[in-house]
């Protein structure tokens, strides 16, 4: 009867194949991994932002989600409570959409007529809540002409 058994070299050979298939399979696997993490970072980080006019056409789908939006300031809507730090005026698109924001935070000093804002926040149906205020002033003296002044809300 003849009776095989495997010899020391052929269990070595299959013990470093199955080594290297999990080695294989891990890297895989993080590999996946980080590429996940760079996709899913890229995406919340991103620099998009939606018009007035695009935010209201997205109407109840974009309710109550963080979303960017940019408008011009209405000078002539500016209402803050000093002592509360409540901010509240309206930003406008080109077509005339009116959209009212409310912001707890400092009025920046760049706030006034013509100044581009661009909002980070909600849209709860009824009125942006602005977490953060980014506004773009032109100014004389700046080399590019532009001046830039972000705040974030403090509440």
């Amino acid at each position: 009867m003849a009776h095989t058994t495997a010899t020391p070299a052929v269990q070595l050979a299959g013990q470093s194949a199955n080594k290297k298939i999990k080695f294989v399979v891990g890297g895989v696997i993080i590999a996946l991994a980080v590429i996940y993490l760079i996709y899913t970072g890229v995406q919340s980080s991103a620099a998009y932002f939606l018009t007035v006019d695009e935010l209201y056409a997205k109407g109840v789908a974009i309710e109550n989600q963080t979303v960017r939006v940019s408008g011009k300031v209405d000078a002539a809507t500016i209402d803050f409570n000093n002592r509360d730090l409540l901010l509240k005026f309206e930003v406008t698109s080109e077509t005339g959409q009116r959209m009212p924001v409310i912001f707890n935070g400092p009025k920046p000093d760049q706030m006034r007529e013509g100044a581009e804002a661009i909002l980070e926040g909600k849209y709860d149906g009824q009125a942006f809540t602005a977490q953060s205020l980014l506004l773009k002033c032109p100014s004389r003296y700046e080399e590019n002409g532009i001046e830039e002044v972000q705040v974030e809300a403090v509440r």
